[in-house]
């Protein structure tokens, strides 16, 4: 009798766990990010998204409704600017490590798969700058003065092909300078970043 109520116990214990499991796989989520940055800095006599830099990272999700899920991740992110002139290139390099912190919204149910085909993605990031160079631009003297934190606004959109795969694109703009010229009496331009992403994620 005490082998059975014994058995009974460990088999509704077992069963518990594997409910509890289950409900926190479906709440949060964890995946890759691999993309690559079109990047812009105005304010450097250049125009164009042509910088290209790399975008990739980890992403994590927690569902804060059936629709909604609160999206954080840490990602390395290579912007800058590049514009090619008759007298020589003009490039501006800019490394960083990016935690966006955003709020998506998704819709399209398939049923079949159990995930939602679309998502729109809008947030704030933070950027810790690693690393910058400048070659052929009037701020090549100006480097350690760039801003070493960047804050941004990003908007996005995503498609998902599988529960686990999908494509996607976001639009970031600075909200601070990334070079200040009210701080330094050189008469050169504020530079201030914008760039848009297109990656590829995959969701575990």
């Amino acid at each position: 009798m005490k082998k059975r109520c014994l058995a009974t116990f460990l088999a509704i214990f077992f069963c518990l766990i594997f409910h509890e499991t289950t409900i926190a796989q479906q709440r949060f989520r964890a995946g890759l990010i691999f993309g690559l940055n079109a990047a812009q800095l105005n304010g450097d006599d250049s125009a164009g998204y042509n910088k290209l830099g790399l975008n990739g990272g980890l992403r994590g999700t927690a569902m804060l409704r059936d629709k909604m899920d609160l999206v954080i991740e840490m990602l390395y992110s290579q912007r800058g600017s590049f514009e090619r002139f008759v007298v020589g290139d003009q490039k501006i390099s800019l490394n960083y490590i990016e935690v966006p912190v955003m709020v998506s919204y998704k819709d399209w149910y398939q049923e079949e798969g159990d995930y939602y085909k679309v998502q729109a993605v809008g947030g704030f990031s933070y950027a810790r700058l690693l690393n910058a160079s400048a070659f052929g631009s009037l701020h090549d003297g100006e480097v350690e003065n760039f801003n070493t934190n960047d804050f941004s606004f990003t908007i996005g959109f995503d498609v998902m092909f599988t529960k686990h795969f999908g494509l996607g694109t976001r639009w970031t703009r600075s909200l601070n300078r990334l070079y200040d010229s009210r701080d330094h009496a050189t008469g050169l331009n504020s530079l201030l970043g914008y760039f848009l992403t297109f990656r590829g994620m995959y969701m575990f």
